[in-house]
Order: C-alpha cells, then structure tokens, then sequence
C-alpha cells in the first residue's frame, strides 16, 4: 500500500514543498480574512430583533447570520491552525530559477479558470436543470460537484496523499489499516492511492451535501432547488 512520489526538485525549498509553503502562506491570510467575516456576522446577527407576531418561531432574522457566522469562524480557525502548523506565519524564500515560479503562477491561473468554470457550470447547468422531463436534485448535483472537485484538485496528489493517509492508519488503526491491505491489496501501489482518493471525495462529498441539505432547509426554511 505504500506508494512512493518525488516531485521535480525546483518544487522544494530547504526540504520543503514550494507550492505547499506559498499555500500555507495564502491559507494563513484567507483565514484572517474569514475570521473578521465570521465574528462580524456573529455580532450583528446578535444584534437583530427577535421573533415577533409575525416572524415565525425559529424564523428570527438574526438566526441566518449568526449561525453563517460562527460557522465561518469555527472553519477560519481550523484553517488558521492549519497554516500555522504548516508554517504559513513564514513567508517562504523561493531560491530556484525563475521557472518554478512561473510554473506555479501558471498552474494557479489554471486553478483559478476551472474553479470559475466549474461553479458556472454547477449553478447554471446542473442545479435546477431538467433533461426530457427529469430534474436535477440539488443534493445530486451537489454531491457531484463536490465529488468531482475534490478528484480534479487532488488527482496529482494522490499518491503523497495516499501515503499519508496511510501512515496515519497505520499509525492509528493498525487492525483496520491490516484488513484494508487484506482486502485491497490487489490494487498494487499503482491503484490504491486513486481507489483512496475517489472513497475519500465520495464520503466528503455526501457529508458536506447531507449538512448544507440540513441546514438550508431545517434552519434557515429555505426551499432548495
């Protein structure tokens, strides 16, 4: 089950992953970011009226904010505790050729046009959307968009993924991580890491589109497409 994965060297800075060091750095400022969002939506919502003659028990309009807030903020500072660990406090010092920046520019600008593209698609031609009288569900369409996001974004991680996936196992489970390579070892090195990666984006996929389903329509009474 273990796969080995050894990325071009200009992608390492003094033992470390350039791409992962310039990430840690962006992850660290974005959460910044959607900490003061967090807490400012917090705070206001707990300054909006409550229930009244007219607004329906549970209805309150600070409910939306307040719990869009702390849920935000809880996201932030894992994400913030994340970067740190991962020293995104550090600003990285790039001392290859001037290739590996321009590639790792090029491969965000990249990022950037398929995540645009991709949530253009997912509003617009899959939620909602009917094919010869049948209609889309919108946890359907969720759990794909979801399932093919995580895959497209890690399928050139899967193998460092892989490997540390399953040396926490390993490290945790060591019975559970024996009947997985009992069971799967057929795969070889070659698939398992992908068979992980495609578990992994499955299991994500449904419990992100279970709680968003929950928490629009039983929270916030909003009737999803």
């Amino acid at each position: 089950m273990q796969v080995g994965f050894s990325p071009p060297a200009f992608f390492w800075i003094n033992g470390v992953s350039m791409s992962k060091a310039l990430m840690a750095r962006a992850d660290f400022f974005t959460s910044i970011i959607f900490l003061v969002l967090g807490v400012y939506l917090t705070y206001e919502g707990l300054g909006m009226p409550g229930s009244g003659p007219i607004i329906e028990p549970g209805g309150e309009p600070g409910r939306v904010p307040v719990m869009l807030g702390v849920i935000i903020s809880l996201c932030a500072a894992v994400l913030l505790v994340r970067s740190l660990g991962q020293g995104g406090l550090r600003s990285p010092v790039i001392e290859s050729s001037e290739s590996a920046g321009d590639d790792g520019r090029r491969q965000g600008r990249i990022r950037c046009v398929l995540t645009a593209v991709g949530c253009s698609l997912y509003a617009v031609g899959l939620v909602g959307s009917s094919w010869f009288g049948w209609r889309m569900p919108y946890h359907l369409a969720t759990g794909l968009f979801i399932f093919i996001f995580i895959v497209g974004f890690e399928w050139d991680m899967a193998h460092e993924l892989g490997n540390k996936r399953w040396t926490w196992l390993t490290n945790k489970r060591p019975g559970t991580a024996k009947i997985v390579a009992t069971v799967f070892g057929f795969l070889g090195t070659t698939k398992a890491p992908y068979c992980w990666l495609f578990v992994s984006a499955l299991i994500q996929a449904f419990l992100v589109t279970w709680a968003v389903t929950y928490l629009f329509e039983r929270e916030f009474y909003v009737t999803l497409p």
